[in-house]
């Protein structure tokens, strides 16, 4: 008759050998290549005493330690107009580059006229832009290899 075996003891007995237990720093220390986005703290401008003029930009939180990046930690402001240029340039730097085909996702659509400055239309913007910007920034050819992405998420202005 076959003696009981617990999970507990038949899973310690199939680890590899050579598997080391690790201590608590290093379950929690920085992780060896990481790259953290967040789209954040959404502020409206307003340049003029009436409503032309008026905008919307949101902060771009990074923090990483990938080698292609200057800067381990950088906050910039960035408009959707900045976005839309980041995507062409974008675009535009992949078909230049020797990257296999990069699908770069569309932005999140342009808010009505009416709506534009309502708290519920920034917020949900705001959710749309930080989900595609974790997209693009999460791929790991152009988290090496994009300068047009480090340029967007490093430096305080934006030209292409």
């Amino acid at each position: 008759m076959r003696q009981f075996q617990s999970f507990s003891t038949t899973a310690q007995s199939t680890l590899p050998k050579a598997h080391k237990e690790q201590n608590t720093s290093e379950i929690y220390a920085e992780p060896e290549n990481f790259l953290e986005i967040e789209v954040t703290d959404p502020k409206t401008h307003f340049p003029q005493t009436d409503n032309r003029g008026m905008y919307t930009d949101y902060a771009i939180i990074c923090r990483t330690n990938l080698p292609s990046f200057n800067k381990r930690s950088s906050v910039v402001r960035r408009r959707y107009s900045e976005f839309e240029l980041f995507r062409k340039c974008l675009i535009k730097e992949l078909s230049i580059s020797n990257h296999p085909k990069i699908v770069i996702p569309h932005l999140p659509g342009k808010i009505l006229l009416s709506n534009r400055f309502n708290d519920e239309s920034i917020e949900e913007r705001r959710q749309g832009l930080n989900k595609w910007m974790n997209a693009v920034a999460g791929h790991p050819l152009l988290q090496s290899g994009s300068n047009v992405l480090v340029r967007f998420i490093e430096n305080d202005e934006f030209t292409g």
